[in-house]
Formats: C-alpha cells, structure tokens, sequence
C-alpha cells in the first residue's frame, strides 16, 4: 500500500472514531491547537451527534495532506483538515469547519 492509501486509511479511522465519540482516539489524532481550534468552531466543545461520514476529496500540499470530509447528523458539516506526519504519526495539525446546514 503506498503512503496515499495509508494516510486515506488513517483519515477513514479519524471519521469512524469521530462518528462512534472515541474519545481517546480522537484527542490522538489531533495535535492541541487543532482540537482547540475545532472544539471553538463546533459550538465550545459540545458534545454533537454524528450519524455518519463521506470523505469528499484530498490532495497533497507540500509534505502535508488536505482532507474534506462531510459529517452527518441533525446538523451537517464538512471540515477541511490538514493532515501532517509527526514523527511516525499523521496527525490533524489544522481544521476549519467550512461549512454547515
């Protein structure tokens, strides 16, 4: 598997924990001031129910990776996350909420 199929399985992984609240999951994949970031644009950290995903599209930026991916749920949403290797690790180390229905 090539380093793009490996960071599209790292990025289904991010998805699924989000939609079943893997906490501990979630707080891994997100280096600080991304989940800050994220928690500021998504209501101050409250909890939001999630139903289900769709990964809309990639492209590599530099060394990094763009990922959007639309969030189902009472109120959908798509984020565009900058995905970066630390270390051995691909982490969320940017994410902005574009938009919301």
């Amino acid at each position: 598997m090539g380093e793009t199929g490996a960071i599209d399985d790292i990025v289904h992984r991010h998805a699924r924990a989000i939609v079943s609240m893997d906490i501990a999951q979630i707080m891994n994949d997100l280096e600080p001031r991304a989940m800050a970031k994220l928690q500021q644009q998504a209501g101050g950290g409250t909890a939001i129910r999630i139903n289900g995903y769709e990964l809309l599209g990639s492209r590599p930026d530099g060394d990094d990776w763009l990922y959007e991916v639309r969030y189902d749920g009472p109120q959908s949403f798509k984020v565009v996350a900058r995905w970066s290797l630390i270390g051995s690790d691909w982490k969320v180390v940017d994410a902005d909420v574009t938009e919301s229905e």
